[in-house]
This record gives structure tokens, sequence and C-alpha cells, in this order.
């Protein structure tokens, strides 16, 4: 009884893995579409309502779930210190806090955005805008596929080795 357990746990345990290395790949694709749909709310918010930033952040933070939500709502607190530190700074400190699990050339697409967001007048701020949400909308289509592509991978090899360490230590 104990054997059949440890085997039943063995297979589990690779099983788990696997599933949660595509629950990995299915979620940074997630969060690349969540962001790129802020970027654009943000566009709109900035371009046809004249919202301030503060407000626009906060709006995001509350909309939108973790750990989108939470970048923005990060950015958020960080308006109190924005007499002694740039909004570019604020931006970053909340891109490192926030866990959003992305590469680097998306980390560095939102960087590159933080540059922008205090500095330009709306139509620079626009424009650094939409290019980052199209980007970003780039990168999610090609997390899409490749979480397609290799989360079924994944889950298959889990199991795979998850059986076979039970055939070998059996």
């Amino acid at each position: 009884m104990i054997r059949l357990m440890g085997a039943l746990l063995t297979a589990g345990g690779g099983a788990f893995l696997g599933f949660a290395a595509a629950g990995r790949l299915t979620r940074r694709a997630r969060v690349l579409r969540q962001l790129a749909g802020a970027l654009e709310q943000m566009d709109r918010e900035i371009s046809f309502r004249l919202t301030p930033m503060p407000q626009v952040m906060e709006r995001l933070g509350v909309e939108y779930p973790p750990p989108v939500g939470v970048l923005f709502s990060h950015c958020c607190l960080g308006f109190d210190e924005l007499g002694g530190r740039s909004l570019a700074e604020i931006w970053r400190t909340a891109l490192t806090e926030s866990d959003l699990d992305l590469e680097d050339r998306e980390i560095a697409v939102l960087d590159e955005l933080g540059e922008v967001l205090g500095r330009f007048e709306e139509s620079g701020l626009r424009t650094a805008l939409a290019r980052a949400a199209e980007e970003l909308s780039q990168a999610a289509e090609l997390a899409r596929m490749e979480a397609e592509k290799r989360g079924r991978m994944y889950r298959v090899l889990g199991l795979a080795v998850g059986g076979l360490l039970v055939i070998l230590l059996l």
C-alpha cells in the first residue's frame, strides 16, 4: 500500500511540474495581453477624457487583476514621492516590485515607456503608449503560440517523467 501511494505521489509530482511549467507560459501570455490593454486604455483616458496621470494609474490599478493591477497600484502609491523622484523612477520601481514574470525585451519596452510618462506632451506620450501597446500585443501573440506548443509538451513530459520514475523505482 505504501509503495502504491509512493508511486502515485511520484507520478503526481512529475505531472504537477509539467502542468506548472505550462501554466507559467499561459500566465505570461495573459499578463502581456492585459498590459497591452491597460496601455491602450491609458492612451484613451489621457487623450479623450484628459484624465490626470494619478487618476489613470489609480483606475487601472483597480480595474486590472494582479499582477498588472499591482503595477499601476504601486505607481499610484509612488505619486506621493513625486517631488523627490521622477515619474520614470517611480515606474521603474513599480516594475521591479510587481511580479510580472516577463522577458527582458518586454521589461525594456515598459522601462522605455516609463522614461516618456512624465516628460513629454500628450502627442509624444500617445505615440509612446501606442508603440508599447503594439509591441506588447505582438509579444502576447507569440507567447500564446508558444504556450500552445510548449505547454502541451511540458504537460506530456511531466506525466512521462513521473511515470518513468515510478517504473524505475518499483
